[in-house]
């Protein structure tokens, strides 16, 4: 897709985060050089347009005390559409997919805990009638932050989330700083002051100053990873994409993963021997399919692994931000525990 200059630097920038200021689109618009109506109009019509998918705050689940992990399930072809609607009825799926592998169905849970995350699971097979599952937990986060570039500025920043709190202790938060997030969590509105629109929700907190200060409070902490725009990846012209699971004895040069820019999403995942062996997961985006090949090939002849997977997305069945702290959890739990 096209876009305008005026478009390229909007998206670009509100990406990297919006500020925390009581007017943030008048600050983002003395950034880029244009009015704070170009910006407000701008984003307002990319969002109607759904180029822009929400702007809101990227939490670590972690960090509030939730229980995350990829899992995957082997589900009989003729029952997959039955069997995603099941597994995307869960507050805590994210994400989920069909992939093209003997697991096709892929998806991101948070449970409250360990405990429920494992029963969840348990859960979720049995009724989607999976013959196979894995949770392929988080044994080691190595980047995370989704930038698409838009336009021709090769040169524009990517954007990698702080690694060091990902796996601290979570901290515990009182009902107002709870407020806090899921306040935070709630799209953004294209107004001049769009945090004193979402205060003025809260149940304990209820003022603009508060929210900013635990919007501070929550990124130096690393609970809250940013706060930013997240585009539609196809109509920001990024059509091609694939989650990519490598296998080495040896994976020294991970740097080179790292600073691929094409790829968003970086972890070690569990080892299954003889039913899971590739460890390395990296989710990479492309503008065709002919550029994601060949990144795929790049990354292979360079780091001389040349057992990998690429897994292809088939069909989105959900995408959509956890919303933590929300009662849908002990809903879901008591509609579907025995």
């Amino acid at each position: 897709m096209d876009f305008s200059e005026k478009d390229a630097r909007v998206l670009n920038r509100v990406q990297m985060g919006i500020p925390c200021a009581s007017e943030p689109f008048r600050v983002i618009a003395e950034e880029i050089g244009l009015t704070e109506d170009e910006v407000l109009e701008t984003v307002t019509r990319l969002e109607k347009n759904k180029i822009i998918r929400n702007i809101s705050g990227i939490f670590n689940g972690k960090k509030l005390g939730y229980y995350l992990s990829l899992v995957a399930f082997e589900v009989p072809v003729e029952k997959v559409d039955a069997a995603a609607e099941i597994i995307s009825s869960h507050p805590g799926v994210s994400h989920n997919y069909l992939r093209n592998h003997r697991y096709n169905i892929w998806f991101t849970l948070a449970e409250e805990s360990e405990e429920d995350f494992e029963r969840t699971v348990s859960v979720l097979a049995e009724k989607a009638e999976a013959t196979d599952y894995l949770a392929l937990k988080n044994e080691q986060l190595l980047k995370i932050g989704v930038f698409l570039n838009i336009g021709d500025n090769e040169d524009a920043n990517d954007i990698t989330a702080p690694l060091s709190p990902e796996y601290a202790s979570y901290l515990e938060l009182d009902e107002t700083a709870k407020d806090a997030v899921i306040l935070l969590q709630q799209d953004l509105p294209v107004e001049r002051s769009p945090f004193k629109i979402i205060a003025q929700r809260g149940e304990y907190l209820q003022t603009e100053d508060q929210l900013l200060s635990y919007f501070l409070a929550f990124i130096e902490s690393g609970i809250m990873r940013r706060y930013a725009a997240v585009l539609k990846h196809r109509s920001a012209g990024y059509t091609a994409n694939a989650m990519t699971a490598w296998k080495s004895d040896e994976l020294t040069d991970l740097d080179l993963f790292v600073n691929e820019k094409s790829i968003s999403h970086l972890y070690m995942r569990t080892v299954y021997p003889g039913r899971w062996e590739h460890p390395l997961f990296a989710m990479i985006h492309a503008k065709s399919k002919k550029e994601l090949n060949s990144i795929i090939k790049d990354l292979s002849e360079k780091s001389g692994i040349t057992d990998y997977l690429a897994l292809e997305s088939l069909k989105e069945f959900k995408k959509k931000r956890v919303t933590y702290f929300s009662e849908e959890f002990k809903e879901w739990k008591r509609l579907n525990y025995d």
